[in-house]
């Protein structure tokens, strides 16, 4: 993987012209599910058996899209009179929004948060509108831990369309070691016209993003992830952005928002981003986890390594030591 990808892949470069480079750049795209995301920064510029693949990317993207907006709309007529406005989350609230973070987006599922005195009659109506527990998470085990310890109900897909809605109360888990103000970003949330739907405000969303990416630990599609920063940040307005440190302090996340920074920074060359972050006045990126980042990028034999560091500090980052033991050995046993 190079660095000069992500540029590319947001329309700041030109796509590589060498055969070589060109194959590459579009086998790395697909791994990190963001072949939509290209297509719709190339809109139309693209030739040859190359425009044939960005054109497929759209109209899988696009799929997904009318996929999700169909399934919200469900989810609100679900809960329609129950006075509960769920917040979209991700890419739903990108695509919803019609956010440049959502043009192209591929998308799975549907993340929602409600507030924890609404969690049970919020998966009641789920339930009377067809979404079930998933059969992944069915267990007694996972659903003890997913509603004792964790800062989302256990999956539920709906039993004919098979689309799945991960419902949220936090935004990280009970045991983390970050616990941002949710509730305060959830106070500035802003409603959706005529759809019973809310979204983060712009702000809110970019540090929403870096909390999920760098202090929950989404690292398996580091490209996806950091395009994802890098059109948020975008979205910020002159205000926004000089707001940002202060609402990152009063939401209680200001390591993963310098986190998100550095990487709009490092790997988009944003100046913007570059001397907000600046302004902190302390280095706030810990430098093994850019040292293991950048390994990840760049590639090589080190990357195995790389994504091992990685996938240890999430786990750091999501519960004590002693807890996360007992919970992989549990899982370890139950699949033995």
């Amino acid at each position: 993987m190079k660095a000069a990808f992500f540029k590319a892949a947001v329309g700041l470069v030109a796509l590589p012209e060498k055969p070589a480079e060109k194959v590459q750049f579009l086998r790395w795209a697909a791994e990190g599910h963001i072949l939509g995301q290209v297509a719709a920064a190339y809109s139309g510029e693209a030739t040859g058996k190359l425009s044939d693949i960005l054109e497929n990317a759209r109209i899988r993207s696009a799929y997904d899209q009318r996929m999700l907006m169909f399934e919200a709309e469900r989810i609100a007529r679900a809960l329609k009179g129950s006075g509960i406005e769920p917040v979209l989350l991700k890419g739903a609230a990108y695509v919803a929004a019609d956010l440049s973070a959502g043009r192209g987006r591929r998308v799975s599922d549907i993340d929602i948060l409600v507030e924890a005195g609404q969690l049970a009659e919020t998966e009641a109506l789920l339930r009377e509108a067809g979404w079930h527990g998933d059969a992944a998470t069915a267990g007694d085990y996972d659903q003890q831990y997913y509603r004792r310890w964790m800062h989302e109900l256990p999956p539920m897909r709906h039993g004919k369309r098979r689309t799945l809605i991960d419902v949220h109360h936090r935004l990280l888990p009970l045991t983390a070691r970050l616990q941002p103000r949710h509730d305060l970003m959830v106070a500035h949330a802003i409603p959706l016209e005529n759809k019973g739907l809310r979204v983060f405000d712009a702000c809110d969303r970019f540090i929403h993003s870096a909390i999920h990416i760098f202090a929950d630990g989404a690292f398996e599609t580091v490209a996806r992830s950091f395009i994802e920063l890098y059109h948020l940040f975008g979205d910020l307005s002159v205000q926004d952005q000089q707001r940002l440190v202060v609402r990152a302090v009063e939401v209680n996340a200001i390591k993963p928002v310098a986190g998100a920074l550095w990487a709009v920074s490092h790997y988009f060359g944003c100046a913007k981003a570059h001397a907000i972050l600046r302004s902190m006045g302390v280095r706030r990126v810990n430098g093994a986890l850019r040292f293991f980042l950048r390994t990840l990028v760049r590639g090589g034999p080190f990357t195995p390594l790389a994504k091992l560091a990685l996938y240890i500090r999430s786990h750091y980052m999501r519960m004590p030591l002693s807890m996360l033991i007992k919970h992989l050995l549990s899982k370890a046993f139950r699949r033995g």
